[in-house]
């Protein structure tokens, strides 16, 4: 791109007309195409809703993802094959409220994965070997907020 430069500078001379710049025109994401982008991540087989952690930028509830963003290219193209292409959705994907499941730490992982089963376990575990209410009731706040 320099050297062309040079080229027409020499050729022209200094001071000459510049060319026509090309008209870049971008194509913007349709309606249609958005409303299945935003239908396709309100499902909750796709993406677990945070409950208490949002998103600095648009004061929304963070989702975290259930698959990784390959697998979910494969069921949104399967779902909507004449939706977004694959650069546009991996794009908003990365500019949204998404976050991979491996970002979440220890309990989360678990109870996302195990449908809370995790909570019952503990609570009967408690209730079986704690015979104090007392004692009870601060082992099980020890264990939710920690």
């Amino acid at each position: 791109m320099i050297i062309a430069a040079k080229i027409y500078s020499r050729i022209n001379g200094p001071g000459c007309v510049a060319r026509e710049k090309p008209v870049v025109t971008q194509n913007r994401i349709s309606e249609v195409k958005n409303q299945e982008f935003e239908a396709f991540f309100a499902d909750k087989d796709n993406v677990s809703m945070s409950s208490y952690k949002v998103d600095t930028k648009t004061n929304l509830p963070i989702l975290y993802l259930k698959d990784n963003k390959q697998e979910l290219w494969k069921k949104f193209e399967a779902t909507y094959p004449d939706g977004i292409k694959r650069t546009s959705f991996m794009a908003r994907l990365a500019s949204g409220p998404y976050v991979y499941r491996k970002d979440l730490g220890g309990l989360c992982s678990i109870c996302n994965e195990y449908f809370y089963e995790v909570f019952t376990t503990l609570n009967s575990i408690i209730h079986a070997y704690i015979t104090d209410k007392e004692e009870k009731v601060t082992k099980i706040i020890y264990i939710l907020f920690t």
